[in-house]
């Protein structure tokens, strides 16, 4: 009696154990996959407008896609995407790229998505906004910390992440964008900007790792 105890402990024991090593696994595997080089998670959501957006409707059809993790009330956010359409402004003149606005804010109310829209127009920013108001999409895409830049090639494959975007990596990507966009193509011409970090106002290498 008491071994046949002893065995159903030891056998409890090991199912236990197992489950643990298999919910570790397929979360290890997740978050694995998710990184450079790798197919970001696929999505559905509607934009401020109530549209329906599908990312797979998105490839191939442009040499960048960066998807931007935001929230409107979040100062970060709001320079960081500011920053970004400036640059796209001053220095991309082909259109290679799309910026997707992803806001974040939780339990929008129409009168929430009036007003994103309004706070958007009046910065001038115009770049399409989807609404994770039950934030599934960051939670997929684990999202920990706003703004968040996620570079995607035009196979949908992960190129990039940018999490948090202070000044240093905003310069690194701004970097990474013009290397990548090829801004500086024989013939393209460009417009006048100021010199960028000592790069001849244009693109440089992508730094190690980057």
């Amino acid at each position: 009696m008491i071994f046949s105890l002893s065995n159903k402990k030891n056998i409890l024991l090991t199912v236990l154990l197992i489950i643990a090593f298999l919910v570790s696994f397929y979360s290890f595997a997740f978050t694995s996959s998710f990184r450079p080089g790798f197919p970001a998670p696929s999505f559905t959501l509607k934009n401020i407008n109530g549209e329906t957006f599908n990312l797979e409707d998105y490839q191939e059809k442009q040499k960048l896609l960066i998807l931007y993790f935001c929230n409107n009330e979040n100062e970060d956010s709001v320079f960081g995407i500011k920053d970004l359409a400036e640059y796209f402004e001053g220095r991309i003149i082909n259109e290679k790229y799309q910026v997707i606005m992803i806001n974040t804010t939780k339990d929008q109310k129409e009168e929430d998505v009036i007003g994103i829209k309004e706070f958007w127009n009046s910065k001038k920013i115009f770049f399409p906004i989807l609404l994770d108001s039950q934030n599934e999409l960051s939670n997929l895409y684990n999202i920990e910390v706003l703004p968040t830049a996620i570079f995607l090639e035009k196979n949908l494959v992960v190129k990039r992440v940018y999490a948090g975007l202070i000044s240093k990596q905003q310069g690194l990507m701004f970097q990474y964008i013009s290397y990548f966009l090829d801004a500086k193509e024989k013939g393209t011409p460009q417009k006048d900007t100021k010199k960028d970090d000592g790069c001849n106002d244009g693109v440089c290498p992508p730094p190690p790792g980057y």
